[in-house]
């Protein structure tokens, strides 16, 4: 009988470790998939946030398209990818910001990382 437990236990311990690594092979091939989720639910939420603020605002998008009307379409292209630009500066400066605040040398607390 205690034969049989051990065998059980060997077992189990075969098991979980083998569902531990197809875990982890199914997570590094669903990484992209995922990556690609987040980006279409974050576009999803800013085109209905974009709808809602039209709604709430259509005087707005009237003065915007005027905008885009009176700057001619080759000019407003050319602000478009400017703002386009700084935008994506923006954002990754952002980020170097945040990960230089969260290293704590922002704060002056040094960081000694083993």
């Amino acid at each position: 009988m205690r034969e049989q437990l051990l065998a059980l236990a060997e077992r189990r311990a075969q098991l979980v470790a083998r569902a531990g690594s197809e875990r982890a092979a199914i997570d590094a091939l669903l990484a992209p998939a995922d990556a690609a989720a987040t980006l279409a639910a974050s576009l999803v939420r800013a085109a209905r946030s974009a709808q809602e603020m039209a709604q709430r605002h259509p005087l707005s998008v009237v003065a915007g398209v005027a905008l885009l009307v009176a700057l001619r379409p080759r000019r407003a292209a050319v602000w478009l990818s400017r703002g386009w630009s700084l935008w994506r500066l923006y954002r990754g400066a952002r980020g170097w910001w945040l990960r230089f605040e969260t290293s704590g040398a922002a704060s002056g607390v040094p960081n000694h990382a083993p």
